[in-house]
């Protein structure tokens, strides 16, 4: 008698041994399926046993991220308060602009790490790759990169916003998937960049309005005492995961 449990997972064995794997290659040149439905049915369906490990994540990368506010506080304060009591009000007004710049850089570049770490437990699951809510610290060995592309990535939107918005918004969504390409292909700052921007553009609107459901998903997920992030979290987290891994898809493949 056959396991009717079985069902879901032979499906999704079916769909990854089908080619539902994208390349960085396919991915530029838009030779990928892109459907909303789609990746929101399978996202919602590998939720199923991965619930906690996305929570641990986000848990972890929480703590990890207020951690590095407060090191980046007390590193950036101190400085700034002695030159505060001791120079001028031009000199203190100095003093607190660059102390606030640097505190910025601080979350900016020890922050990235642990954003991709986070991006990659969804891009994992979506895969079937082995992974843990550790995984959201695993690519501090990647920090330079990491930092160099995220500081590019919001210099080019804070740019492209400049020049009438529609620019800005358009760098915002078509850079979404630079930084897992900086630790899963172990692409450049500015390649990673690129090679987001060239493939999500080829579906853009897609990929928008994946991301506008994705949001209003956590919004809805933020009602009643946020239990709904329950399962926003890891479905959000896992779609995004299935979105890159049909147009990118793994190094692990060909």
């Amino acid at each position: 008698m056959s396991d009717i449990y079985q069902a879901p997972q032979a499906q999704l064995a079916e769909g990854e041994e089908s080619g539902d794997f994208g390349s960085i290659e396919k991915g530029i040149a838009g030779d990928y399926s892109f459907a909303i439905g789609e990746i929101l049915s399978e996202a919602w369906e590998r939720t199923s046993g991965n619930k906690g490990t996305v929570l641990i994540g986000a848990l972890l990368y929480v703590v990890g991220s207020i951690g590095i506010s407060i090191v980046a506080g007390l590193l950036t304060g101190a400085g700034g308060a002695a030159v505060l009591g001791m120079g001028s009000t031009d000199q203190a007004s100095q003093s607190m602009f660059f102390g606030a710049l640097i505190y910025q850089l601080i979350v900016i570049i020890a922050g990235a790490p642990l954003a991709v770490g986070m991006a990659m437990i969804g891009i994992k699951i979506a895969r079937g790759e082995q992974t843990s809510g550790a995984e959201v610290f695993s690519y501090f060995d990647k920090i330079v990169p990491l930092g160099i592309g995220t500081i590019i990535m919001y210099l080019m939107i804070m740019l492209g916003s400049l020049l009438l918005v529609i620019p800005g918004i358009y760098l915002a969504i078509a850079y979404l998937l630079a930084m897992p390409l900086i630790a899963d292909r172990n692409l450049g700052p500015w390649q990673a960049l690129e090679t987001s921007r060239k493939a999500i553009s080829k579906n853009w609107f897609a990929f928008f309005g994946l991301i506008i459901v994705l949001l209003l998903t956590y919004m809805a997920g933020s009602l009643a005492l946020l239990i709904g992030l329950i399962w926003a979290i890891p479905l959000c987290s896992i779609a995004y995961g299935v979105a890159y891994r049909k147009i990118f898809g793994s190094p692990h493949k060909v």
